[in-house]
């Protein structure tokens, strides 16, 4: 895809982190919620319950996530954090990737 240089940075990633939920048939709204309680340390059933939705979406977009791989979550919790959800998120990730190595 062509960068559109009337789009702003904001725009830019927004649209980018849509096209990567719906790559895997996920909501974009319903998909930065349930990655930022998770960041909160919610477990599944306390996303469902804080977000109002049941339990088996909430287990369907943590199996998912659960399945990319590291790239492409590294590009999807990075967009998260540039589109509002804040830099900690992304930097809390980073950390643990480098526990595990």
């Amino acid at each position: 895809m062509a960068p559109d240089y009337n789009m702003s940075d904001l725009d830019r990633a927004n649209d980018e982190f849509v096209q990567l939920a719906k790559k895997y048939n996920l909501n974009p709204a319903m998909l930065k919620d349930i990655v930022i309680q998770r960041n909160r340390g919610m477990n599944n059933a306390q996303i469902a319950q804080h977000l109002g939705i049941n339990r088996n979406t909430v287990n369907k977009y943590v199996n998912t996530l659960d399945q990319m791989d590291q790239e492409e979550l590294i590009e999807l919790l990075g967009l998260i954090c540039l589109i509002g959800a804040g830099a900690y998120l992304f930097l809390q990730f980073l950390r643990s990737l480098g526990g595990n190595q």
